[in-house]
């Protein structure tokens, strides 16, 4: 059996298939004519280096504490500030998108995470200029030295490893594996260095999600554990207490209830917010416990950045969604973690109020936080309002604030940027757009049970918002048809059971969102397509078969995906991927683009990979002709795709 189209009614339905047949039969001309798709690699360093916003993202201190280093992937440059007189002192290019930062134990180097540049920049700290550039791996981000100051271990989320780089040579001697999207990185005591990582781990989409950590013995430069952190997503900094506090990681994460009905979630919050916190025990495993840092009536929305004060009790935990910064006594936690029902601690919303000592209001989207050596001071970057709030420990409260530059009109864009990142607009303060968006846009790789009175039944794989413009209807079942409906009454009614957005806000959170561009395609080179990718190419626009039958326009893969509309048709198809929890069998085309960053696949999420698409989901060809295909066309197809 063939795809169909889901019967529509009305004229514009009739409209859009007599359009979509008439794209199919150009994009025929076009592979008659030996014309694929195009490749062009834009210079996404020139559009970034327009925008007028700083965007702190990372920041740290020097070992004396009198300068302030802050990462601003808004600008592609790091500012360098004296904390002294609180004033910026230089500002050092360096590549596209500067996402972390990390210091040489004697902090005579400073290294800059260039996501889209897949490099790092090597500055002297004295001279404040940048004297070299370190080969990464593909959107390279946290980064930490060993205490030795010869290697530096990088974390390159596109890639899911770890590059190891010696400094001697400025070279990577190796790659080690990691979790899904490892996006963070902490030198630890002793020789290790700890990786968290953003997404959780592939699994079958009834499965609870499970976070992974990384922790490499630096003596050996060996992954040493693999660290489960049941039921928890987005993991983000990582700080480590001191040994008369228990030597705990602690690592800011979402506990998503992702598995729930959604009509069940209206008793109860869709996320929950707290921390992993896990005790290095020598050769035995790592004991992971976790703790809520929500309260009854209060959430504690996106955790994100970590610290602990030097000579004090304290610990700081940012929170992206809420605009506050948690003040932690170390000394309450670490009797806490001791007492019989530690292990309840991840469901018990009274917990928070036995060690948080004071929640303090930040500026807009906070994300790292950094303690002063002398334990005086703290400062937290405020990415979406382009200032470091400067907090006074000894009388915990807020001393100052940091302007970066000068104050700038907001456009509808920055005016968006704040509402995407910020959960003050849902019921209880408990999720914002970025929670199930993480990645300025992506997608968090969860299935969720939306929008249906019947449960158990209709669920489906989130997806991305980065280059969504252009794709619409929007959901997998097409109900939607822009962005404005997507996210003004859809989102105010299902998701923040609030009021929502206004209008105008939410005009502006669509001029946000459509501008969420894709991250550069490792897989794509300068020069084109390679003879594999070629090869790939040809059979996505292919009309035989390998037997030479002609293949029905409805089957090909550009009739669905075609890459004048970003290889998707905007309409319901029925390619035979329904189960028997679905109550449709027709679904939106998604589109390819960025598909190799976006596991897992099918609208339910049950394809892993790419491959088991066609060799589990696709048994009777109704997703395309694709059982004449062998292993080797099936990898070339896949190389092509990963250059969308």
């Amino acid at each position: 059996m063939t795809p169909r189209l889901q019967r529509e009614g009305g004229k514009k339905a009739a409209l859009r298939r007599a359009l979509w047949v008439a794209l199919a039969i150009a994009a025929v001309a076009a592979t008659l004519a030996m014309r694929g798709p195009r490749h062009e690699a834009r210079d996404w360093a020139a559009v970034y280096s327009r925008r007028r916003y700083y965007d702190p993202v990372d920041l740290k201190l020097s070992p004396h504490g009198r300068r302030l280093y802050v990462a601003c992937e808004g600008r592609n440059e790091v500012l360098a500030i004296n904390t002294a007189s609180r004033r910026v002192i230089a500002a050092i290019p360096v590549g596209r998108r500067p996402k972390a930062l990390a210091l040489s134990p004697g902090g005579r180097r400073l290294f800059v995470a260039n996501a889209w540049s897949g490099a790092i920049s090597q500055i002297d700290t004295r001279a404040l200029q940048v004297t070299r550039t370190l080969p990464a791996g593909w959107g390279v981000e946290g980064m930490a030295a060993d205490r030795t100051g010869h290697y530096l271990y990088a974390a390159n989320p596109l890639g899911n490893d770890i590059s190891v780089i010696d400094l001697a040579s400025g070279r990577e001697t190796t790659r080690l594996a990691a979790g899904h999207f490892p996006e963070f990185a902490a030198r630890l005591r002793g020789s290790w260095i700890g990786i968290s990582n953003l997404l959780a781990q592939p699994a079958p989409p009834d499965t609870p999600p499970s976070s992974q950590l990384t922790l490499i013995n630096a003596a050996t430069r060996q992954v040493r554990w693999q660290v489960a952190i049941p039921g928890a997503v987005q993991m983000r900094h990582i700080a480590q207490t001191p040994p008369r506090f228990g030597g705990y990681l602690l690592i800011p994460f979402l506990q998503p209830h992702n598995l729930i009905p959604l009509i069940e979630l209206r008793r109860d919050w869709y996320a929950s917010n707290g921390l992993a916190i896990v005790q290095l025990r020598g050769r035995r495993a790592p004991r992971v416990r976790e703790v809520l840092l929500d309260e009854l009536d209060r959430a504690f929305a996106n955790g994100y950045g970590a610290a602990v004060a030097p000579h004090t009790p304290w610990a700081l935990i940012t929170a992206s969604g809420a605009n506050q910064v948690a003040i932690l006594n170390l000394e309450r936690l670490h009797r806490l973690l001791q007492s019989p029902d530690a292990d309840e601690l991840a469901r018990r919303l009274d917990a928070a109020p036995q060690f948080v000592a004071r929640r303090l209001p930040t500026g807009r989207d906070p994300t790292a936080v950094a303690a002063s050596p002398n334990g005086h001071f703290a400062y937290v970057a405020n990415r979406a309002d382009d200032t470091i709030s400067v907090i006074d420990l000894a009388g915990l409260r807020n001393a100052g604030l940091i302007r970066l530059g000068a104050q700038r009109p907001l456009t509808a864009r920055r005016r968006g940027q704040q509402l995407f990142f910020s959960a003050l607009h849902s019921q209880d303060h408990e999720i914002a757009c970025a929670s199930c968006h993480p990645y300025e846009g992506f997608e968090d790789g969860l299935v969720w049970s939306f929008e249906t009175p019947r449960l158990g039944r209709d669920v489906v794989e989130n997806k991305t918002l980065l280059a969504i413009r252009g794709t619409s209807p929007f959901k997998w079942n097409g109900l939607n048809p822009n962005l404005a409906t997507q996210d003004g009454p859809r989102t105010a009614m299902y998701i923040f059971r609030s009021q929502g957005f206004s209008p105008v806000q939410v005009r502006d959170l669509v001029a946000f969102i459509n501008a969420r561009p894709l991250p550069p395609n490792p897989h794509l080179a300068p020069g084109g397509l390679n003879p594999e990718q070629a090869r790939g190419r040809a059979l996505f626009f292919r009309t035989r078969t390998n037997t030479g039958q002609i293949i029905p326009l409805h089957d090909r893969c550009y009739y669905c995906h075609a890459p004048l509309t970003h290889f998707t048709s905007r309409v319901l198809m029925n390619v035979g991927t329904a189960t028997r929890f679905d109550d449709t069998g027709a679904f939106k085309v998604p589109s390819l683009e960025g598909i190799y960053m976006r596991p897992p696949y099918l609208h339910n999420g049950e394809a892993q990979t790419l491959e088991e698409i066609w060799t589990r989901f696709n048994p009777r060809d109704r997703h395309g002709i694709t059982s004449d295909m062998n292993k080797v066309q099936l990898n070339e197809l896949i190389a092509y795709l990963d250059t969308l």
